[in-house]
């Protein structure tokens, strides 16, 4: 064994349902919001909300969501992040990756074990998200350092990649190619939201964040884990290398509960497009990897339908980035230089 395989690899994402069953749909959301960084409140009423009320009605409610999008290969995030992993071995074969869930199926202490049994002495954890939040990386992270101490391994962490140049490129190339970006008037950067509290958290000063008028426009010693910052720094810096004058707006979706969560909300934005007359709309989803249930089924079929009722023509997705070669040799690069 080489010194640089020596050296393991667990790439993190946030899961996918073992089945499309109703069965299967709530043992994975009992799982992904039963976890305090993800439902950040009051323990006994997190614990009501979720056995109470979620795991009893809302599988029937996605069910069918997860069911449009299944595939002969399974889930499309678990088989695409498979894909990924493959496709990063083949490229670089003294790169020993594999993939761990931080919730469901294959778990991240599956991952670790089979990077252990294969002789690593070091275990890279690398969460999947290119923005900081601390409902994805940092939780990932957090599992996965559990988990590596109880099984005594050298191991470090990957926190990032917003603005890395590889990530942006490859962003950047892949929304040239799309069909999508030809043909759209307006160019819709939408990323997954958050609840605005777990914003606030990361402002050491609590009196930035939200705050200051400007607080995710400009670089501050206060926003350095801040992830409306950094969707906005991945868009600027998409933006810069696109070489377009197609305007373009950042919204946020996936919204879940009652709570104020960042803005603008991805059918605001919709509805705003559709009573300025704006017909045919390309959205990009930078914090999404690899495609899965909120690009495949939320945007391209449930956003679609909406828009279209709203009096949109087209809402069309740029895939995301999967297993595209200047990706995997972009972010093979960045293992490396992280080990």
């Amino acid at each position: 064994m080489s010194e640089e395989s020596k050296i393991g690899y667990i790439l993190m994402n946030i899961g996918t349902p073992s089945e499309p069953t109703t069965k299967g749909v709530r043992t994975f959301l009992r799982e992904f919001l039963s976890d305090p960084d993800v439902i950040d409140i009051n323990p006994i009423l997190r614990w009501g909300i979720v056995n109470l009320i979620v795991a009893p009605f809302r599988p029937r409610t996605v069910l069918p969501q997860y069911q449009s999008i299944w595939t002969d290969e399974g889930s499309p995030l678990l088989a695409n992040s498979e894909k990924f992993k493959n496709s990063l071995n083949e490229f670089d074969s003294d790169l020993n990756v594999e993939i761990g869930m931080r919730y469901g199926k294959p778990s991240i202490s599956d991952a670790a074990d089979k990077l252990i049994a294969s002789g690593v002495e070091k275990i890279v954890l690398c969460p999947m998200f290119p923005q900081f939040a601390q409902a994805t990386t940092g939780s990932c992270n957090a599992k996965g350092i559990e988990i590596l101490k109880e099984k005594e391994i050298d191991y470090s962490t990957i926190n990032n990649f917003y603005s890395e140049d590889f990530y942006i490129d490859a962003v950047v190339n892949q929304v040239k190619k799309s069909n999508a970006f030809d043909t759209g008037e307006h160019l819709l950067f939408s990323f997954h939201g958050l609840p605005e509290r777990q914003l606030k958290k990361t402002d050491p000063s609590g009196g930035f964040c939200l705050v200051d008028s400007e607080c995710c426009e400009k670089t501050s010693e206060f926003n350095q884990l801040c992830y409306k910052f950094h969707c906005t720094e991945t868009v600027k810096k998409i933006m810069s290398k696109l070489n377009t004058d197609k305007p373009y707006t950042i919204c946020f979706q996936s919204r879940f509960g009652r709570d104020k969560w960042i803005s603008p909300d991805i059918l605001s934005v919709l509805q705003n497009f559709a009573d300025d007359g704006v017909k045919n709309v390309t959205v990009i989803c930078p914090s999404f990897i690899a495609d899965c249930l909120e690009t495949l089924e939320e945007i391209s079929i449930r956003d679609l339908e909406i828009f279209q009722e709203m009096g949109g023509e087209k809402l069309e997705l740029v895939p995301a980035l999967n297993s595209e070669p200047d990706w995997v040799e972009g972010f093979a690069g960045f293992l490396r230089k992280n080990s």
